[in-house]
């Protein structure tokens, strides 16, 4: 919008939480979106970290053969 600093539609120009109080909340707020929180996320590492290791072992011991599971590992 011409001479304005805040679009009317979409607002804009945000420059975040001012106070460490502020800072914190938002922080802590930060999600990927709704459904995942960053407890989940944490979660799910250690248990897709738990089975990349227990593949490992398989493999070692001769017990799993094949292509490795796909996805990040570390």
């Amino acid at each position: 919008m011409r001479g304005k600093n805040v679009c009317r539609t979409h607002g804009g120009k945000s420059t975040g939480p001012k106070t460490p109080k502020g800072r914190e909340r938002c922080a802590a707020a930060k999600t990927v979106h709704g459904k995942e929180t960053r407890a989940k996320r944490a979660e799910y590492r250690e248990k897709m970290k738990e089975i990349y290791e227990l593949e490992e072992l398989g493999r070692a011991m001769g017990m799993i053969v094949g292509p490795k599971t796909a996805g990040r590992k570390n």
